[in-house]
């Protein structure tokens, strides 16, 4: 069965190399990750269709006073944008991936989780607790927050071995590249509430699918990398 679990996991190990340059994005391992991506982002009807325009609706923050957010994209025009124009320059995994598709989702459907965080930032920042009940939490800074984070992590760990791609040995390279993936498994070990909160961001209702039931596709992921990661080499 496929959770949102899966769904995270194939988001950063695609995110964490193969979507790095177009090199990497129109390669055959790439191209097959993100054809997984595809059909998990359609099965939790993560879609950049679903924008709501009312999803940017300014909220009051004093009398007389309106807070709404301007959208701009780093290396084009300083044309401001509202966020449905923003939403446009996203393909459906960057809706994923900044967390955007969690302010076009039901607010109801994330009502426990955030009774859960409130509570929990109340306990560790008690002095807070006033202000913690004022001000609104922002789901999709949190997700887009966390899941920056996770993939920080997952490309350390996962991704070490670019720089054992020579054949020779190196006592000190490889030495140094032991000891470095040690320290960071010990991290990668430690990270399942993190996980769980942007699981639960993805998908509060905690839906599973069977692979036949999306049409998911299984690939030798272990003989595609290799193929490609020969051809490299010649």
């Amino acid at each position: 069965m496929l959770t949102s679990k899966d769904l995270l996991y194939r988001a950063l190990d695609y995110d964490g190399f193969w979507n790095i340059s177009k090199r990497m994005t129109s390669s055959k391992p790439s191209q097959a990750r993100k054809l997984q991506l595809e059909k998990l982002l359609a099965a939790f009807s993560i879609s950049k269709k679903n924008v709501k325009a009312e999803a940017q609706a300014p909220y009051n923050v004093g009398k007389g006073h309106k807070v709404i957010t301007i959208y701009g994209i780093s290396g084009r025009s300083s044309k401001s944008m509202n966020r449905v124009e923003y939403i446009k320059t996203l393909t459906n995994f960057k809706y994923f991936s900044t967390g955007e598709f969690i302010a076009d989702l039901e607010g109801i459907k994330y009502k426990n989780f955030i009774k859960r965080i409130i509570s929990t930032s109340k306990r560790i920042f008690p002095e807070q607790s006033e202000l913690i009940d004022k001000e609104p939490v922002n789901l999709v800074h949190l997700f887009s927050n966390l899941y920056n984070f996770r993939l920080s992590i997952y490309h350390m760990f996962k991704f070490g071995f670019d720089t054992r791609m020579r054949k020779e040995f190196s006592v000190e390279e490889d030495y140094s590249l032991y000891l470095r993936k040690k320290f960071i498994g010990s991290m990668n070990n430690n990270l399942s509430e993190v996980d769980e909160m942007l699981c639960m961001l993805i998908d509060p209702e905690k839906r599973s699918f069977k692979e036949d039931e999306i049409d998911y596709p299984n690939y030798d992921f272990e003989a595609l990398d290799k193929e490609w990661m020969n051809g490299l080499h010649k």
